[in-house]
């Protein structure tokens, strides 16, 4: 929701094709792989039967080629409730639905026969993040493995500006700003005011919070210039954060509160902004207003 108001002021490793067996005994922990638990997209799963190994004090490790557990209609990754035909070739739910419940391999029947077997190994399977040389250290079921990725804190994100290539982590993002596009960095406290001031073509600013790293984003316009925050981290972040941006001048106050919207997919979604007049500029140009981010747990 956004909120505006004005008026008067008051106060990797290789795939192999092999898969390949070890066992341990007495720990419910994944054993070290090493390299192998970096895994990518393009990479090996690194899967553990997990659900009946911890009940015995035993683990069995594999790799295994990713392609065996992905729906071979979506090329997405398996997740129950699983259909085979009376041949065997197996499908997700949504797949059978889409193929008006016939087997895209042999046009027999599907839908209706549940593959138990692949359901209960996907469910005790565990793979490691494909961000896991970023520094991930998490172990998801496969079945959840999309959705983790899609809210991993270590996902390298792209920079925003036109034209620059650069991809990384959001920590990663303070240093480059300030090295390669000539931003401020400002460190600020959540639920408290603090003054920010740009020159109106200086284009972006560097907001570090306690645990999050923002983007002031100031872009010109005829009728003078745009304001709006961006968060560098998943979308799924966005309903914990809430910023304000207030300028004052002379008698008139604009004010604007929204979500800093996330940098993944920025160019696609619409932001919330602030329009700053020309008549609201301070006497050298500049661009001053107050700034308050607020972070919801």
């Amino acid at each position: 929701m956004v909120k505006f108001s004005s008026g008067e002021a008051s106060e990797e490793f290789t795939s192999p094709k092999r898969v390949k067996l070890s066992e341990c005994e007495g720990s419910s922990e994944v054993p070290n792989m090493g390299n192998n638990l970096n895994c990518s997209g393009e990479a090996a799963v690194v899967a553990a039967a997990a659900a009946a190994a911890v009940g015995s004090g035993k683990a069995l490790i594999a790799t295994i080629d990713p392609d065996t557990f992905e729906c071979s209609i979506c090329m997405e990754p398996l997740s129950p409730p699983i259909f085979q035909c009376s041949n065997g070739h197996i499908a997700c739910s949504s797949c059978c639905v889409m193929m008006d419940s016939r087997c895209p391999s042999c046009l027999k029947p599907t839908g209706k026969i549940r593959c138990l077997a692949i359901e209960k190994l996907i469910e005790s399977m565990k793979v490691g993040c494909k961000y896991a040389h970023n520094g991930c250290r998490e172990l998801v079921r496969y079945s959840q493995m999309t959705a983790h990725e899609s809210k991993c804190m270590y996902a390298p994100y792209l920079c925003p500006v036109s034209g620059c290539s650069f991809s990384g982590q959001s920590t990663q993002f303070s240093d480059h700003f300030k090295s390669l596009h000539g931003a401020r960095v400002i460190q600020f406290r959540y639920e408290a005011w603090f003054t920010v001031s740009l020159a109106t073509e200086e284009q972006f600013c560097i907001l570090k919070g306690e645990d999050m790293i923002f983007l002031l984003q100031n872009k010109m316009r005829p009728l003078g210039n745009i304001v709006y925050a961006t968060c560098i981290g998943p979308a799924f972040l966005e309903e914990h954060y809430s910023y304000q941006i207030e300028i004052k001048k002379g008698r008139r106050r604009l004010t604007m509160e929204s979500v800093p919207r996330s940098i993944v997919g920025i160019h696609e979604n619409r932001q919330d902004f602030l329009l700053t007049p020309v008549e609201t500029y301070e006497e050298d140009g500049h661009l001053k207003f107050e700034l308050s981010f607020r972070h919801v747990i």
